[in-house]
């Protein structure tokens, strides 16, 4: 009798921590790794740049959570934060990428796709600003290795992410009044309420679940076509026949 309540603890603490605990340690370190981030650009200057950080949008039927959002004379920079450790591997076109630390490996939807979902979404909000030039940046702020990262947009480390946005010096697009007035409508349009971030949480999983489902059938979530498999550099993978209209890739198992 003792071993069968031993081995019911046992099961129970197993399920706490793979559907509760690892949830917790994950937006823990989310969280703080959008701290640092944030501490970050509080060192810009406040005349010339504008900080929001930790957007919660509507965009359709469903919201966008955004990290951080800079406003500046030159544009909008998209900022999505990550906080990981390990080697960080990946493709701007793969679904997932790959996180190393020793000999384990795990996967992390690819924040490159992550990222363009809330420069759309802006984009969509702030649809009367026809000449804003949008800037997606992908910072990784734990203790990580960017190994074999190919991507045409940046990823970059904490370090370099002040000296990236100051680079930026294209044509002037935005008064300071139009600054304010973007980051006006950016507060306004922020949900706070604490029903509509749990609906954006529950949105995020099942959202996750249908394109696991897909992609795990050979169609692609994005446009629903069968997948084909195709051969690249790199070796074998499908790939969504709609290309270059859709990139979507996944990897050949």
């Amino acid at each position: 009798m003792d071993a069968v309540i031993l081995s019911c603890l046992i099961l129970l603490l197993y399920l706490f921590y793979f559907f509760l605990w690892k949830r917790i340690v994950a937006k823990a370190k989310g969280a703080v790794g959008e701290y640092k981030v944030s501490l970050k650009l509080r060192r810009l200057k406040k005349g010339k740049y504008l900080v929001l950080n930790d957007l919660l949008i509507k965009n359709g039927h469903s919201t966008t959570q955004i990290d951080h959002v800079v406003i500046s004379r030159n544009g909008i920079f998209v900022i999505e934060t990550k906080n990981y450790k390990g080697w960080i591997h990946g493709h701007q076109n793969s679904e997932y990428w790959t996180q190393t630390i020793y000999k384990y490996k795990t996967k992390l939807s690819n924040p490159i796709k992550q990222n363009w979902v809330h420069v759309h979404a802006l984009k969509k909000t702030l649809s009367d600003y026809k000449s804003i030039h949008y800037y997606p940046i992908v910072v990784f702020t734990g203790d990580c290795e960017l190994k074999n990262i190919t991507s045409e947009l940046p990823i970059i480390y904490l370090s370099e992410l002040l000296r990236f946005i100051k680079r930026q010096n294209e044509t002037t697009c935005l008064s300071y009044h139009q600054m304010r007035l973007i980051r006006d409508r950016l507060n306004q349009l922020n949900l706070k309420d604490r029903k509509e971030v749990r609906g954006h949480t529950k949105y995020v999983r099942r959202r996750s679940s249908e394109r696991r489902k897909k992609i795990a059938s050979k169609i692609c979530p994005n446009c629903n076509s069968q997948l084909v498999l195709k051969k690249g550099s790199y070796g074998k993978f499908y790939g969504c026949p709609n290309f270059p209209n859709c990139r979507f890739t996944a990897a050949y198992q």
